[in-house]
């Protein structure tokens, strides 16, 4: 049988990304390949104005990039822990060497004020981590731009988990530093960690080459590599980058918010996340027959998520990205309110 994904990632690939990515790899000291670089990384800048790099793995790559390059040992970090992945990252700012100490909340993040007061009463704080789109429960943070604010009130680094996230859930501010990844919401194979950046990197020791972000902004300058890059990804990625921004990031944002929406308003049950926090990109929902939907879905065709860590088997996670169409979120839907009582 053939499945369509509706996963939190990766995700259905349109047509036009499987025919790019199906080619022979350029060698990526040519002509050609600085070609295709300067073309992606011209695209990544226009979906979001900061410095991108492209690194071979995929979305915890580059949030570990992020953080083995902005945290040194014995920094003192807060962690926004809200989720499985929050917990991630507080785990990788751990491993660096950080003192870390979590602000954890049972499902929605915080508010900045409370991260603020958290912050100042610990003092010397040199790093906020936060997870901007939480997927494992599709709960999405909208205080980005409040919480920059925050780390620059304080003297800090804000580092910042987008990997199911943009850019579907827009970020309408500069963030220091923006971990993703290619798989998800950019529509393309996995394969390509993402780094954004509005600061200078600022390792005071030793970062594993693999992850040394100076290294790779330096060949930057000159539109090349420092190792071999994941080239047919970026065939995939430019692709896909074509489609989003023919479409316009508007448009793509909204057709996210009509599928998601359509969910929330359709499947009879309960949300994980409510309101102003409910995810555009991955919608999830309780359900105490979740492996039943799951297996019942794959029979149809249509291969989705479902809970990790304390949520396994409590939830199932529906994912929105990628070459779906609305008759297959229907059929999803009519599926899923065969098991609500």
């Amino acid at each position: 049988m053939v499945y369509k994904l509706l996963t939190p990632g990766p995700v259905q690939l349109p047509k036009e990304v499987v025919n790019a990515i199906a080619r022979q790899p350029l060698f990526h000291r040519s002509k050609e390949f600085r070609e295709l670089l300067e073309n992606v990384l011209e695209k990544l800048r226009k979906v979001y104005n900061a410095t991108p790099v492209i690194a071979p793995g995929t979305g915890t790559l580059a949030v570990d990039m992020a953080i083995y390059n902005f945290v040194n040992p014995g920094d003192i970090v807060v962690a926004i822990v809200h989720g499985e992945f929050g917990n991630r990252m507080a785990q990788t700012a751990e491993s660096r060497g950080a003192k870390v100490y979590k602000l954890e909340t049972k499902l929605y993040p915080p508010p900045p004020d409370v991260v603020e007061d958290y912050a100042l009463r610990l003092r010397n704080v040199k790093a906020i981590i936060a997870v901007h789109n939480e997927t494992s429960t599709g709960v999405v943070n909208r205080y980005l731009d409040k919480l920059q604010k925050v780390a620059q009130n304080i003297g800090a680094v804000l580092i910042v988990d987008s990997v199911s996230a943009i850019p579907v859930e827009p970020i309408n501010c500069k963030i220091d530093v923006i971990a993703t990844a290619t798989h998800k919401a950019f529509m393309a194979p996995p394969g390509g960690a993402i780094v954004y950046l509005n600061t200078e990197p600022k390792p005071r020791t030793p970062v594993p080459l693999s992850m040394d972000l100076k290294r790779f902004l330096e060949h930057l300058s000159r539109i090349d590599t420092p190792y071999t890059p994941p080239i047919n990804v970026l065939y995939g990625l430019n692709a896909s980058l074509d489609i989003i921004l023919s479409m316009g990031l508007t448009n793509y944002q909204q057709l996210h918010r009509e599928r998601a929406g359509f969910l929330y308003s359709s499947i009879k049950l309960r949300s994980v996340a409510e309101g102003v926090h409910r995810s555009n990109t991955v919608a999830a929902f309780y359900t105490d027959k979740a492996s039943e939907i799951i297996e019942r879905l794959r029979n149809q065709g249509y291969i989705i998520a479902g809970g990790l860590g304390e949520l396994k088997g409590k939830i199932i996670r529906i994912g929105v990205m990628g070459d779906i169409s609305m008759e297959d979120l229907r059929k999803v839907v009519d599926t899923v309110n065969m098991f609500v009582v």
